[in-house]
């Protein structure tokens, strides 16, 4: 028998009782974090400090909801350690009803897409500003089956969600204790040792590259925080330009000069192997039967290592720090016996193997959860308690979760982030405003979008528009912290935020990272107005096959000259049919991969 539908409100009561807020008195804040993961303390706050009179304090197993956030998952139930905290307007909490629902039950439900989707029902206003009307909410229906069958569905669905939480917390703790054990077994190994310069064990090896202009030249990256290399997109020879290039190749000791001082050190593998890296990248290349590159590359990465590594980075305060060469070249790191070295790296590498393994349970764990609960939930409808013949390994076997989808203008913010964070990972330097905009035009066009989105691509590839800086994906990424106003050496921009870190699961979800990576080094040393010309003719060719136009050069430039808007970009941008030409062969040899 299906289960029956029944109206939140009968569910649901809003709180509405307050308290002052006063002076010299201390109050708890609650964070919602987003997509099910529930609420955690924000901080403690003098009540000087809070901009309002009276709040409403929350209790345990109070159903709250963030109404701006709502709609990408931001609630949760109240756990007994947050009771008593404060919560504002933007904070609607409800109290449970227990008779027909167990708090624990509403608990998962909320983590469904199916209740997502009611709070984006439930949502209204401008783009970005979309907040969860509690009167609508409140009359929407859910499924819900009786009492007992709830109580029933939520201990199982808690008992496999601690199993496999108890597994990822065992890998993580052998991980953690491996890792400590290497820590001292490096400690125990170097005692006493002689500590070398760095140039005496693993020189400085340049392999320069002749770049032709018909050449390919994929490049290489180095993550900072240790965290390995990464593949850039292939430059052709003129893309390049008078850039700098050398090849890199396994086994070398390569430091991102820019960050190494936190970390971008890494030893390229098989992979990696002839890849180039432009002149910020240096390869040192340790001596057979001194020095191996993986110890040296843990040396430095140690809080000693990183130390001196840091101290031979000059520059001021933040990002502005590069390696420098001489400097480099006289850190000093311990070289006990290169068979001592071999055997520490073997265990570095079974370290590794183990974290694999934790890495794949994690993912398991958040492929299978949101599985279970859309079997749970989703079907449950119709066919009631679907855990009933479940095991361990028939809750392993679960289809994975299928994709949530997001509003655009979150999606438009995680782009924005990911290309803020890619041109950073290059040099640095903050992006601006103007080069922005036009990189999230062309990353829009390398994920294969072409429909002629007058609110955003025609802005895009327009003239230069100032108040895109305060809508879209670019207002949204900025509120939500994940990139910032900053100044670097080329003037004002966008620099990577505070809560940066946010956005990297949303940047692997919806794989925004190569295509920003993509138009980074297609783009990066273009200069303004040869991204304002590929974007301007790239969205004219598009509105032109909209209307089942050739987009010949001589049509692109009668599109141009017709628009009131756009006319002023053929004296600017110097546009005739012969230059409209040329870019329409570049704008093919991009969007063809070539």
């Amino acid at each position: 028998m299906a289960w029956p539908q029944v109206k939140l409100a009968d569910l649901l009561e809003q709180r509405r009782e307050r308290i002052p807020i006063e002076p010299g008195s201390e109050y708890r804040q609650i964070t919602v974090r987003l997509w099910g993961k529930g609420l955690t303390l924000r901080g403690v706050r003098d009540g000087s400090d809070i901009a309002a009179v009276s709040q409403v304090p929350v209790h345990t197993d109070d159903f709250l909801i963030s109404k701006i956030d709502a709609r990408h998952g931001a609630f949760g139930l109240v756990p007994a350690k947050l009771s008593g905290a404060v919560v504002s307007n933007d904070f609607p909490c409800f109290k449970v009803n227990g008779d027909l629902l167990d708090p624990r039950f509403l608990a998962w439900f909320s983590r469904t897409e199916t209740f997502v989707s009611l709070c984006r029902q439930a949502s209204k206003g401008s783009t970005n500003r979309v907040r969860l009307n509690e009167s609508k909410f409140l009359n929407l229906t859910i499924p819900l089956p009786p009492l007992d069958e709830q109580r029933v569905l939520v201990e199982r669905l808690d008992s496999v969600e601690q199993q496999l939480r108890r597994r990822q917390d065992q890998l993580e703790a052998i991980e953690n204790d491996t890792r400590a054990m290497l820590l001292n077994a490096f400690v125990e190994i170097t005692d006493g040792v002689e500590n070398m310069a760095l140039a005496e064990v693993a020189p400085l090896i340049r392999r320069p590259v002749e770049v032709e202009i018909d050449g390919e030249y994929p490049e290489l990256g180095v993550r900072s925080f240790g965290k390995g290399t990464f593949h850039k997109p292939t430059l052709s020879g003129a893309d390049v330009g008078n850039k700098r290039l050398f090849e890199i190749h396994q086994g070398d000791l390569l430091f991102n000069i820019v960050f190494a001082w936190e970390g971008a050190i890494a030893v390229p593998g098989f992979p990696d192997h002839g890849r180039v890296g432009s002149h910020r990248f240096l390869t040192c290349v340790p001596k057979a039967k001194l020095a191996h590159a993986e110890f040296l590359r843990f040396y430095l990465l140690t809080a000693e290592g990183l130390q001196q590594v840091g101290e031979a980075s000059p520059g001021g305060a933040g990002r502005n720090r590069t390696l420098g060469i001489k400097k480099a070249e006289h850190i000093r790191v311990p070289i006990p016996d290169i068979g001592v070295q071999e055997h520490f790296v073997e265990l570095c590498n079974q370290v590794e193997r183990l974290r694999k393994v934790r890495i794949s349970t994690v993912n398991d764990v958040e492929a299978l959860i949101p599985a279970m609960l859309h079997q749970v939930f989703e079907k449950s409808a119709a066919e009631p308690d679907p855990l009933s013949n479940a095991t361990e390994t028939t809750v392993v076997n679960m289809p994975s979760a299928p994709t949530t989808s997001i509003d655009t203008p979150f999606k438009e913010a995680t782009l924005v982030g990911a290309i803020v964070q890619a041109f950073h990972e290059d040099n640095g330097q903050p992006l601006g405003n103007f080069r922005l905009q036009k990189a999230v035009y062309f990353a829009r066009r390398y994920l294969g979008e072409s429909a002629l989105d007058e609110t955003y691509l025609r802005k895009a590839a327009g003239p230069y528009n100032p108040s895109m800086r305060y809508s879209g994906g670019i207002k949204v990424a900025t509120d939500k912290q994940w990139i910032k106003r900053a100044r670097g050496n080329y003037g004002e921009g966008n620099a990577i935020g505070s809560a940066s870190g946010e956005m990297d699961e949303w940047i692997e979800k919806y794989g925004f990272a190569p295509a920003a990576a993509w138009v980074r080094d297609r783009f990066k040393y273009k200069a303004n107005d040869i991204w304002e010309t590929l974007a301007t003719i790239d969205y004219t060719a598009l509105a032109l096959q909209q209307e089942g136009v050739q987009p010949t050069a001589s049509a692109v430039l009668d599109y141009i000259e017709n628009n009131d808007e756009w006319r002023p970009k053929i004296a600017k941008l110097c546009l005739t049919e012969e230059s409209i030409q040329n870019a329409m062969v570049e704008l093919e040899t991009l969007f063809s991969g070539e």
